[in-house]
C-alpha cells in the first residue's frame, strides 16, 4: 500500500470564513480526554482507529448529499453555500482517504447507527437540521475532540494528518453554523416543526450507545475507549443545548408521555421525508433574490 509523504501530502484549500458563521455548538468547551492517546503500533489500537476513521469517510461521502439541498435552495444566499459545501465535502473524502494511507489501514463499512444518522431525505427543513446542524455538529466533536487529542503527536505521521483534520475542523464549523442558522430561520416560518424535531434528536441520540459498545469491546481499562462513555454523554448535552438555543428543545426535560409523543412525531417526520419530492425554490424567487420586480410571467 502506498504510504502518504506527509511534507508532500496536499491539503484542502481553505475557505475564507464568514464572521457571522460562528456555530452555537462551537460556544460549547469541548471534552477532555486528559491526554489519552491510541498507540498507533499496537494492532488492537489500530483496528479501533480504523473503525473510527471508517465511519468518518462515510460521513464525508454522503456529506455531498449537500448538493440535493441545492434543489430546494430557499435563496441565493442557502444556494451559494449548498455549492460551497459540496466542494469542501469531496475535498474532505480526499483528505480521509490521504490519512488512511499514511497510517497504512483499510477502511471498514460503516456502523449501522451511522447510516442512520446519514441517511439521505428529501424533506428540506428537516435535512437542514439533521444534516446541517446536528449531524455535523456531531461530526466536529468526533474530529475536534477525539481525534485531535487522541491520536499521539510523538508520531511522525500524526503531524501532518492534524494539519488535514484542522482543516476539515474549520469546514464543518462553518457547515454547522450555516445549518444552526437556517433550521433558525426555518423554525421562525414553520413553529410547528419544534415538537417532532426535539423528538427526531432524541430518537437519534438514543442510537449513540450501540456505536460506542462496538468500539469498547473487551478493552474497558483502555486510556481512550474507557472515556467513550462520557465523552458521548458530553455530545449528547451539547446537541441538548444546541436545541435549546435554537428554539426546539425545553430548557426542562418534559415528561415521559410527551417525550414518547414527540419521538412519534419526529419518527412520522422521518418517514415522510423518505417518500417527500422536493420542491424546487428559486426558479420562483430568483427576481426578487436579485433585486428585480416579479411579474405574473415569472410566476
Amino acid at each position: 500500500m502506498t504510504t502518504l509523504d506527509p511534507d508532500t501530502a496536499p491539503v484542502a484549500e481553505e475557505s475564507p470564513r464568514s464572521p457571522e458563521l460562528a456555530p452555537l455548538a462551537a460556544e460549547t468547551e469541548g471534552y477532555d480526554f486528559k491526554g489519552a492517546t491510541f498507540d498507533l503500533n499496537d494492532p488492537a489500537d489500530r483496528e479501533v482507529l480504523c473503525f473510527i476513521l471508517s465511519q468518518a469517510l462515510f460521513g464525508e461521502a454522503t456529506g455531498v448529499y449537500c448538493g440535493r439541498s441545492l434543489y430546494a435552495a430557499r435563496s441565493l444566499e442557502a444556494a451559494r453555500f449548498y455549492t460551497r459545501q459540496a466542494r469542501q465535502e469531496l475535498g474532505h473524502l480526499q483528505l480521509f482517504a490521504d490519512i488512511f494511507r499514511a497510517l497504512d489501514l483499510e477502511p471498514m463499512p460503516p456502523h449501522w447507527v451511522i447510516r442512520l444518522l446519514s441517511s439521505h431525505n428529501n424533506y428540506y427543513p428537516l435535512k437542514v437540521l439533521m444534516e446541517h446542524a446536528i449531524g455535523e455538529g456531531m461530526v466536529l466533536d468526533i474530529f475536534k475532540d477525539l481525534l485531535l487529542q487522541t491520536l499521539p503527536d510523538a508520531d511522525p505521521r500524526v503531524p501532518a494528518i492534524k494539519k488535514k483534520l484542522r482543516v476539515v475542523v474549520r469546514e464543518e464549523a462553518e457547515h454547522v453554523a450555516w445549518g444552526e442558522k437556517e433550521t433558525a430561520a426555518i423554525l421562525r416560518d414553520k413553529p410547528w416543526l419544534r415538537t417532532p424535531f426535539m423528538g427526531l434528536v432524541d430518537l437519534q441520540l438514543s442510537t449513540l450507545p450501540a456505536l460506542v459498545s462496538r468500539l469498547k469491546g473487551a478493552r474497558p481499562d483502555h486510556p481512550v475507549l474507557a472515556q467513550l462513555g462520557p465523552f458521548v454523554e458530553h455530545v449528547r448535552e451539547r446537541v441538548r443545548r444546541q436545541g435549546q438555543k435554537l428554539g426546539f428543545y425545553p430548557e426542562r426535560q418534559p415528561p415521559r408521555w410527551k417525550r414518547a409523543a414527540a419521538m412519534a412525531a419526529g419518527a412520522a417526520l422521518f418517514a415522510r421525508s423518505q417518500v417527500a419530492r422536493a420542491h424546487s425554490q428559486l426558479d420562483k424567487n430568483y427576481l426578487s433574490e436579485l433585486g428585480f420586480k416579479p411579474n405574473a410571467r415569472s410566476r
